[in-house]
């Protein structure tokens, strides 16, 4: 069932490959930046209009290292940060300058201060504030949201950071006995840079001035590797927060839910994870978070020191959310007809449910196929109206677009020309979500 309605491996694979192909693009044209899609857009594991897509923007002339690391030698163009852990909370730094790029970056001037003890540093809070001057956006933690009538987007500007060796030591070292993450994944996880965000911990006094080290590629590596047998576990638990637990607060992201997933695989043999044993794997995860509700606790994967929950919830959330995780747990397996695409999907007939399946992921591979044409006409600095007058022209794209019209809305050509747009983006809308 989860494969027809957009949880198969070839569907997860498929929109890695997309949204990684779109970064590259993007990428490739900005000198001053990378992009990288994060969350569940870039680990394949969302539709394109089930959630926000989470865009992490680095700075491609800005580097961040602990004190002790001296491996990377920059050009003078760059402005380097060195990471000051010292009455920080676990995963969280200071960032002091140490070198200013010769390449002035008006974003990171405007949010430097020079501290009581007369070393330089550079807010969180401020670089944050920088970028929304520009745009229409508002903040929620470390990223600018925005959204149009079908789409909402994270925007997190960020750092590179080369140390992540140092960060990752203890998650490099510590004893497995399950052999997940393998030896080969834990050499190549170590070796992908990390990120440094601008935020710092909730229940910091320091926290506008505190960011806070993300590992995206890493994680990204990890989650390519689970099976389906795995993935298809956190699907069902992001499935199930977001019809029973979301109505009562947001507390439990899918980020909360991905590190309670990546403990579960990295603490259980892979005997378990099995088809006869989805429910049961469900259950327990179910189980963990409860746990870690209870305690107030939830570990960070990558950097256990670090608590996920610190300053999250009061305690009548915590008392809400545990009273309905009981409820969820003590209703075993069934619990998943408490999920509306699930329990659509259960009431067809097997041969309905191919069927629909097999269309909806031809839509779905269709419209990720025609989204990245735009990126290949787009430049910085580009009119909009230069961008759709060029990629409009194009006999491919508007090859893609008569599908999509012919798959969605047969009677297109009897309607006014002047609602194309929007009945096909809300018809797209409603078959991808």
């Amino acid at each position: 069932m989860l494969d027809h309605i957009g949880y198969s491996q070839s569907m997860v694979h498929d929109r890695r490959a997309a949204w990684r192909e779109h970064d590259a693009i993007m990428s490739g044209k900005r000198q001053a930046t990378t992009e990288i899609t994060a969350g569940s857009k870039g680990e394949g594991f969302t539709a394109p209009f089930e959630s926000d897509t989470d865009c992490v923007i680095l700075s491609n002339n800005t580097l961040c290292r602990l004190p002790d690391d001296d491996t990377v030698q920059l050009p003078d163009t760059h402005y380097e940060f060195i990471m000051d852990y010292e009455h920080c909370h676990p995963g969280h730094f200071r960032l002091e300058l140490k070198h200013t790029g010769t390449l002035e970056i008006s974003n990171i001037e405007e949010a430097l201060f020079v501290h009581d003890n007369g070393r330089t540093f550079i807010s969180s809070a401020k670089y944050r504030k920088s970028f929304i001057d520009k745009t229409n956006e508002t903040v929620s933690g470390p990223a600018l949201t925005g959204c149009t009538e079908y789409l909402s987007w994270d925007h997190v500007y960020a750092f590179p950071c080369t140390s992540q060796q140092q960060l990752l030591s203890e998650w490099i070292n510590r004893p497995r006995h399950h052999h997940w993450p393998s030896s080969d994944l834990i050499s190549e996880v170590s070796e992908l840079q990390a990120q440094m965000v601008p935020v710092g911990c909730k229940s910091s006094e320091h926290k506008d001035i505190e960011w806070r080290v993300c590992f995206i590629f890493s994680e990204q590596k990890l989650t390519d590797s689970w099976n389906g047998k795995q993935y298809k576990v956190y699907i069902l638990l992001k499935l199930l927060t977001k019809s029973q637990l979301k109505p009562i607060n947001d507390v439990i992201s899918s980020y909360l839910l991905k590190n309670i997933m990546l403990w579960f695989t990295e603490q259980n043999p892979t005997q378990i994870f099995k088809k006869q044993h989805l429910f049961q794997n469900v259950i327990s995860c179910l189980r963990n978070l409860k746990d870690a509700i209870h305690a107030n606790y939830l570990p960070y994967y990558m950097v256990p020191s670090r608590n996920l929950l610190t300053g999250r919830m009061i305690p009548d959330q915590q008392q809400q959310l545990i009273a309905k995780l009981d409820e969820l747990i003590q209703e075993g397996p069934l619990v998943i007809m408490r999920c509306p695409k699930v329990l659509t999907a259960l009431n067809m007939s097997p041969t309905e449910l191919a069927r629909k399946g097999r269309w909806r992921n031809k839509l779905e591979k269709l419209y990720l196929q025609r989204e990245n044409i735009w990126p290949t006409y787009w430049w910085p600095g580009m009119e909009t109206k230069r961008l759709h007058q060029l990629v409009w022209s194009d006999p491919h794209y508007a090859s893609m677009r008569d599908k999509l019209r012919k798959m969605l809305w047969p009677e297109w050509k009897q309607s006014q020309r002047d609602y194309f747009g929007r009945v096909l983006k809300r018809k797209v809308a409603g078959a991808l979500s």
